[in-house]
């Protein structure tokens, strides 16, 4: 919670000398329920995946009902507070200002201003995680910290490049609570060797899932705002 809100006073401090008023990113665009339409689907396909794989006995996967299914309430006051208190103050920081910021800073327009702006706030929101990884988890500097940097910054370009496609902080902040607290329905248990390609699947599935829902809907995913 700590780290949200000193994230949140960083924003507000920002974008005040930026002249923008927070309340005009954090808004509730027309787009709000096709949003939660949108993560929903998503959360649809996550667990008809984990229960096709469970099916065909690879490893990691049973059709055992996981703890979101034993524990709902546990599990919804997890997401509420992830979504709160670490991914939207995270997005708020370093999509809706840095990325942003970084995009105009760079051209404003093309590719090339994208790419530079979207890769630098994900290294950015990388490096922000160091000091928990350090103080908080009790890990060293290793090959450990090295995979943990490439699945942040992986993360971080997957976040940046839906944020891109949409201008749409909510959509960002819920896949990124998602990511932090998996709605999965079915007994998953990942060995350990393999979180790193798994990362680049689930977060590469994201982005061509936004996509193909802003294909769908006529891109009426984008926010107004």
């Amino acid at each position: 919670m700590a780290w949200g809100i000193l994230l949140v006073g960083i924003g507000v401090g920002a974008y005040r000398l930026e002249g923008v008023s927070p309340r005009s990113i954090l808004s509730f665009s027309q787009s709000l329920f096709l949003v939660l339409g949108a993560v929903g689907a998503f959360w649809l396909l996550y667990n008809l995946t984990t229960y096709v794989l469970a099916l065909g006995n690879i490893p990691g996967f049973a059709t055992a009902s996981s703890k979101v299914v034993a524990h709902p309430f546990l599990y919804s006051a997890a997401f509420g507070s992830s979504l709160l208190f670490t991914a939207l103050p995270e997005e708020f920081v370093f999509r809706g200002y840095f990325q942003s910021k970084l995009i105009t800073e760079s051209g404003g327009t093309g590719w090339r201003a994208v790419a530079t702006g979207t890769g630098t706030a994900a290294v950015l929101f990388a490096l922000f995680h160091l000091p928990r990884w350090f103080l908080m988890s009790g890990h060293g500097v290793g090959p450990a910290l090295a995979t943990r940097l490439s699945v942040l910054v992986i993360s971080g370009l997957a976040f940046g490049l839906i944020y891109a496609l949409t201008n749409n902080l909510w959509l960002v902040a819920l896949f990124h609570a998602t990511m932090n607290q998996p709605p999965l329905l079915f007994t998953v248990n990942i060995p350990a060797e393999l979180h790193f390609v798994v990362g680049i699947i689930e977060y590469t599935t994201m982005v061509g899932f936004t996509i193909a829902v802003l294909y769908l809907t006529s891109s009426n995913l984008i926010s107004a705002v």
